[in-house]
């Protein structure tokens, strides 16, 4: 994305919980197998974030089996920056989603507030 994506903390107020999830989809078996290599390296990277397992199946909005992982807790909006260039470096072609829990509503953080690479 160009330097001046709209989402960064500034362009909106993230409420004062879990600021951010990611969302990396998979669609078969060999980007299962990426998207696992991707949590693990999240996990080093970024041991302060909740990580939840996988979903084999598609989920709510979500349109393709994906793992999900979160900021945990407010304090952590200011790592934004180190988690979103990390995603953009390591993604390795799958599809990454993060979006904020902000005062905009799920369907302003789900669109105009997401981030993707991939």
């Amino acid at each position: 994305p160009p330097a001046d994506h709209p989402i960064t903390v500034q362009d909106y107020t993230v409420k004062e919980r879990n600021p951010y999830d990611v969302h990396v989809y998979y669609s078969d078996d060999s980007a299962l197998e990426k998207a696992m290599e991707l949590r693990e390296k999240m996990q080093r990277q970024f041991p302060w974030m909740n990580f939840y397992n996988p979903k084999g199946r598609p989920i709510g909005p979500h349109p393709l089996p994906m793992w999900e992982a979160d900021f945990g807790h407010y304090d952590n909006r200011v790592r934004w920056d180190d988690v979103r260039t990390f995603i953009e470096r390591e993604h390795g072609g799958l599809s990454v989603l993060i979006h904020p829990h902000s005062t905009d509503g799920d369907y302003a953080d789900h669109t105009k507030n997401a981030f993707w690479a991939g």
